[in-house]
């Protein structure tokens, strides 16, 4: 059994791994992070990519994304890839995925993204993409665009060509279905980060001493999963009809009406249906809670997080960025992305 946590412990390996080439080299591992405003998406981006971050806050503006090697350099993260079964601390709350005992059992160790060596125990680099995102703003975001605003899309070709270069607009898409967008279909799951710090602010006369304010990180989390829920809802109606476009456009009149005699549907509409009927098909989704060691850290809003990730069925973690090697978060969403992708 693994036992997690996000204790510091740094593999004396590291350097060996980097002669290493990544497996899923046209295949890169893309993860999105979402969050209100000093949430902590970017210290944890710039903590896994150049392994510090600068104390003094400044503001994401626009979508982010960096590529990198991902090597896990703590002990746990790298078992959490390694190892089937895992045992997980007070820090960590797992997936309903992950908690499945028959699922986990069934965990494939070569895979798509890294190799493991078993008799040097160590894993092969995994190409990773890390989306770092502006604050997320109700009243900015759009969950779903057919087309990217970004760029204007060739009439004839609407396969993610685009003919001139991405223009700034005011509205920020969660999910592109066409078009140059870094936050399109291919993203393999989402972070969606809080505070664990209820205020920077002492609270006003009128707010109550356990009260948060309305705009903090964590009340944004229901809205972020409605939106997003709404967004691949959207996307993948646009997969099935596009889907069942190609087909009509494959097969030909008389195969097709010859299917519509016998059965009233045909056999790859069917399956097409049943592919996209429900939102199964969109990524993992973990929440992180960062400054969790802080000294004015609260307790109540990490069991709220857990809470929340009983509810939605998905991963929670909390870190310190401080304190603790936050790698062990892209193990588990790895391991969580892994672990679906078997079960479909």
């Amino acid at each position: 059994m693994t036992s997690l946590s996000t204790s510091s412990s740094r593999s004396e390996s590291h350097q060996h791994h980097k002669s290493l080439k990544p497996q899923n080299l046209q295949n890169p591992i893309r993860l999105a992070f979402l969050g209100g405003s000093k949430s902590g998406k970017t210290t944890i981006i710039s903590k896994l990519t150049l392994g510090s971050y600068r104390e003094t806050y400044y503001p994401t503006n626009q979508i982010t994304p960096i590529l990198f090697n991902y090597v896990p350099e703590s002990i746990q993260a790298k078992e959490i890839l390694i190892n089937s079964n895992l045992e997980v601390g007070h820090n960590i709350n797992l997936s309903h995925i992950l908690k499945n005992k028959k699922n986990v059992g069934s965990f494939v160790k070569n895979n798509q993204y890294y190799h493991i060596n078993e008799s040097k125990d160590e894993i092969t680099p995994i190409l990773v993409e890390l989306i770092d995102t502006p604050s997320f703003n109700p009243q900015k975001v759009v969950p779903y665009l057919e087309e990217s605003l970004y760029t204007n899309l060739d009439k004839e070709i609407l396969h993610n060509l685009a003919n001139e270069p991405r223009r700034p607009v005011s509205t920020n898409p969660l999910l592109v279905a066409s078009g140059a967008s870094e936050l399109n279909g291919n993203v393999n799951g989402y972070f969606f980060v809080y505070s664990a710090i209820p205020s920077y602010n002492p609270p006003s006369y009128e707010t109550q001493a356990n009260e948060l304010p309305n705009n903090h990180t964590f009340k944004l989390l229901p809205t972020i999963k409605d939106a997003l829920n709404d967004a691949w809802e959207e996307y993948n109606t646009f997969k099935r009809d596009w889907a069942k476009g190609e087909e009509s456009d494959i097969f030909s009149f008389k195969f097709a009406f010859k299917n519509i005699l016998n059965s009233g549907k045909s056999k790859s509409t069917e399956l097409i249906d049943q592919l996209y009927e429900n939102s199964s098909n969109s990524p993992p989704i973990w929440i992180i809670c960062t400054q969790s060691k802080n000294e004015l850290a609260s307790s109540q809003l990490i069991e709220d997080g857990k809470k929340l990730s009983n509810q939605w069925k998905c991963g929670f973690v909390a870190i310190d960025n401080v304190h603790d090697d936050v790698d062990i978060i892209l193990s588990l969403m790895i391991r969580d992305i892994l672990q679906k992708q078997k079960l479909k």
